[in-house]
């Protein structure tokens, strides 16, 4: 991707262009989990507005549940990989997240190979959360959409392209779109993004939903189990690295916006990539980092509990 450098007035000016649809007054929500600088930022992105990337698509959430310690693993890893590749007509329509969790994830020293084997956490606060929310037990298995919840949640690799297609086919527009607009301050390690949330169909007042935002990090080439060996060039694709509101629960969303056709909610959030993670963050390749957003009900929604509406990925800088 070429970069641009970008120059604006202020930090208003950004969210009003994100915003600069057919809404006149969109809900606004403000969190900051960093201080942003006061200079322009180096760098900005946003959501595809036309073409197969296009947040108008319909998007699935492919989350592939796993750890650098499980021997099985490798095969789900691949099977994703292929399922993102350009060469698969599904890939513009999935957003994949590797989640490291559980003790297959935990930091160990074993006997015969070098310290550096295994000694890396990708574990977050937000992937050990769900691990408990949906009690995961089954690697390496993974939820697509969430569907299904609690029941049958979790869907066998070999079973994720056709899960995916059924979705895709069920759903050949979203209903409900997430709009990116993100600034990079590269010297500061610091992201400000702007969410913007449009409801393309009116659900039930009664019914709750949520935003989720998370920073994820490809091509990561590290220690991994592999059957009977352990391979220390591994490639890992699309890791989970930690959540903008830290413990994955996600931003509510108000019922007004998700019970009106049209009804739009604009966030804006910061990520600070030196204190993230108890300041893991700092560590991290900021260059192959993206945002994931996605939109899911809460578990108290009667006819589809956590289930995810909608997915978007923009890469960070």
């Amino acid at each position: 991707m070429k970069f641009k450098h970008i120059f604006f007035a202020s930090l208003f000016a950004a969210i009003i262009f994100s915003g600069c649809d057919k809404i006149s007054q969109p809900l606004v929500s403000e969190q900051q989990n960093g201080v942003l600088p006061h200079t322009s930022p180096t760098y900005r992105d946003s959501s595809a507005t036309s073409g197969p990337a296009s947040y108008l698509q319909y998007k699935v959430l492919l989350e592939d549940c796993m750890g650098h310690l499980c021997s099985n693993c490798p095969p789900a890893v691949y099977a994703g990989d292929a399922l993102i590749a350009a060469s698969n007509p599904l890939s513009s329509h999935i957003v994949l997240i590797e989640e490291n969790m559980g003790h297959y994830a935990d930091v160990t020293t074993i006997q015969g190979l070098p310290d550096s084997a295994f000694s890396k956490d990708y574990s977050c606060v937000a992937g050990n959360a769900w691990l408990t929310q949906f009690n995961i037990t089954l690697f390496p298995w993974g939820m697509v959409d969430r569907s299904n919840a609690p029941n049958n949640l979790f869907v066998i690799y070999s079973n994720w392209q056709d899960t995916v297609q059924q979705l895709v086919t069920n759903n050949p527009t979203p209903s409900v779109t997430i709009n990116i607009h993100d600034s990079c301050w590269v010297p500061q390690r610091i992201i400000g993004a702007t969410f913007q949330v449009t409801f393309q169909k009116a659900f039930p007042a009664n019914n709750n939903y949520l935003l989720e935002a998370v920073i994820i990090q490809d091509s990561i080439y590290d220690w991994q189990a592999d059957g009977n060996s352990n391979d220390n060039n591994f490639l890992h694709r699309e890791v989970l690295r930690g959540a903008f509101d830290v413990n994955g629960k996600g931003y509510p969303i108000p019922q007004s916006v998700s019970s009106t056709v049209n009804g739009t909610w604009t966030a804006f959030k910061t990520y600070d990539f030196l204190k993230g993670e108890d300041g893991k963050a700092a560590g991290w390749n900021m260059a192959h980092c993206y945002i994931v957003a996605f939109v899911y009900g809460s578990s108290s929604n009667a006819k589809a509990p956590d289930q995810v509406l909608q997915a978007e990925m923009i890469k960070v800088e």
